[in-house]
């Protein structure tokens, strides 16, 4: 597993302390200006932090997922749109509810009533990707917009999931408070 930082993600580094409070000890941290398609190379799985990327990035992380990469992009930036996906519809949601599908593998065994998520979400439409979380403006009313997403991309098992909101920043506004 790589978690892939950046110096602008406020709460990236959490991913590794999410990790190792799983019991995933196995995993590597890297800024993402130091991740080239070697580096990939040595990992099933790359959570991505939130960050703005370079086109020359979104490519390295598009031809790896390709070409059998599992990635875990966390509010990702909208030029992975196309790998995840998705289409983005150019508006947000700000400290909104979620529900999980429950129905279905990955959302087995996961609550079943709608979560609240503290931070912003980005709303993006499906294309391609299938929902396994869908965003809800308020603890009873939905929205068609995917809060958590999965595609299988390519024709060597690659997958790129997404959480349209960063996992990190709910979790620490969750248990600290809003700063």
């Amino acid at each position: 597993i790589l978690v892939i930082d950046s110096a602008s993600s406020i709460f990236g580094k959490y991913y590794a302390e999410i990790l190792r409070t799983e019991g995933f000890n196995a995993f590597t941290v890297a800024d993402v200006s130091t991740v080239t398609p070697a580096t990939l190379a040595n990992y099933d799985v790359a959570i991505l932090a939130p960050t703005t990327l370079s086109a020359t990035q979104v490519t390295t992380l598009t031809d790896w997922v390709t070409a059998g990469g599992n990635l875990i992009a966390m509010r990702p930036d909208p030029q992975l749109a196309g790998l995840l996906g998705l289409n983005p519809v150019g508006s947000t949601l700000t400290n909104g509810y979620l529900l999980v599908n429950t129905a279905q593998a990955p959302g087995n065994c996961i609550v079943n009533q709608t979560i609240q998520f503290h931070g912003v979400a980005d709303r993006y439409s499906l294309n391609g990707a299938t929902s396994v979380a869908l965003l809800y403006s308020n603890a009873n009313t939905s929205t068609a917009n995917p809060a958590v997403s999965l595609r299988a991309v390519g024709s060597n098992g690659g997958q790129a999931a997404a959480f349209t909101y960063d996992l990190a920043t709910s979790i620490v506004y969750t248990r600290q408070g809003n700063p």
